[in-house]
């Protein structure tokens, strides 16, 4: 894509990829919230457009592409990028996850920009990831000379992250936000997306986030074969990227717990937001998260939730629903029972106390001016050329 040098570029945003994924959808949820603001923001991703990336640009927002591919790549694709950002000189750079904090962090600064906020999305770093471990760590010496402030996405990212060696007076939480759009009108008998032969059809209890350990679908499916023990009428849906038939480990761990006829596999989905309405019950089975994406969007929904006590669950939730500890099928299995076993309306109502809390303190509107007076407040030339107060 050819550079517009007319344009006086205010904001660009660096991220490691634009697929489907938490941070990708808020960084999403953050610029459709200024559709007026298109045409002084950029886009940058490491890797490729992503399905995130072609939607942004179908609306009309500047995403550039830097197609870096494996360990080799980083040299090169620092030297583009940091081209790139001396050609758009932006006022400031916001980066989002330790890839693009590094990547981004270092190629900024070499451009000659004095702003640059750092992006952290996770709390702790995800299992079997050695190369993100030297990348964060890496970050974490950078963090007393690139950035001139670090986003934490959750004040449990935030410690965890000090604890790591981050330099902790630079940090600060602003959280996920959400968009709050009219509840969608459930399907009877889960008819729209979901068919089951059977009549009555069955409790659904779904799950939604990419195959990984941290996201914990085999921690559920252990508690999905004590649950169907004792209430064979619950289905599990899980959706998210490599939750699919293709996915021979997903595969044979549902068949080893007996579950071909319990589980249905939905693989990564563009319509989370109505596929929410077609479950009874949301399960947060994680073993490692900041702020859940997945476990707000469920609430917004206004469904009954189960979820882990990892990131900030617990700031989330508030004290709508109790928390179980990680890892624990058997005490996960348990609370999925007790939630199951609670009259409709009660359900119904926890998801509307649910939805409530989203609204009043999570809205993306509250969580979009939190970053503009952040920005406003380290560049004050931002502040002057920003219409947006």
């Amino acid at each position: 894509m050819a550079i517009d040098l007319k344009k006086k570029i205010e904001l660009c945003h660096i991220i490691t990829d634009l697929d489907v994924g938490g941070a990708e959808f808020m960084l999403k949820r953050l610029l459709e919230q200024e559709p007026e603001y298109k045409e002084r923001v950029v886009v940058i991703s490491l890797m490729d457009h992503g399905k995130i990336g072609q939607q942004l640009m179908q609306a009309g927002f500047t995403v550039y592409a830097l197609n870096m591919k494996g360990k080799l790549a980083f040299p090169l694709a620092l030297l583009r990028l940091t081209r790139l950002l001396r050609q758009l000189q932006p006022l400031l750079v916001q980066t989002w996850m330790y890839h693009a904090d590094l990547l981004g962090g270092l190629a900024a600064y070499f451009a000659g920009i004095k702003t640059i906020v750092w992006g952290i999305h996770c709390t702790k770093l995800p299992i079997g990831r050695p190369l993100t471990w030297a990348v964060m760590k890496a970050c974490a010496l950078l963090s007393y000379k690139i950035p001139s402030h670090i986003v934490c996405v959750a004040d449990a990212a935030r410690q965890m992250h000090i604890n790591y060696g981050y330099k902790s007076a630079l940090m600060s939480v602003i959280p996920n936000g959400f968009a709050i759009n009219p509840l969608l009108e459930r399907p009877l008998g889960h008819q729209a997306l979901l068919q089951f032969p059977q009549s009555p059809a069955p409790l659904v209890v779904g799950a939604v986030g990419r195959f990984h350990p941290d996201k914990g679908q085999d921690i559920l499916l252990n508690a999905a074969a004590l649950v169907v023990e004792k209430r064979p009428d619950i289905v599990f849906v899980l959706a998210g990227r490599q939750c699919d038939n293709n996915n021979p480990a997903l595969q044979q761990q549902i068949a080893a717990k007996g579950l071909q006829k319990q589980v249905i596999l939905l693989g990564e989905r563009d319509d989370v937001p109505q596929l929410l309405t077609e479950f009874d019950m949301f399960c947060l089975p994680s073993r490692s998260e900041a702020f859940p994406v997945a476990l707000g969007e469920a609430m917004l929904a206004a469904l009954p939730c189960v979820a882990t006590d990892v990131g900030d669950c617990r700031w989330l939730t508030g004290d709508i629903f109790p928390l179980i500890p990680q890892g624990d099928a058997a005490v996960l299995a348990q609370a999925i029972l007790e939630m199951a076993d609670k009259p409709a309306a009660e359900r119904h109502q926890l998801g509307v106390k649910a939805r409530q809390r989203v609204i009043e303190l999570f809205s993306i509107d509250s969580v979009s001016k939190r970053y503009r007076q952040l920005y406003r407040q380290l560049n004050p030339q931002f502040s002057e050329q920003s219409k947006l107060e």
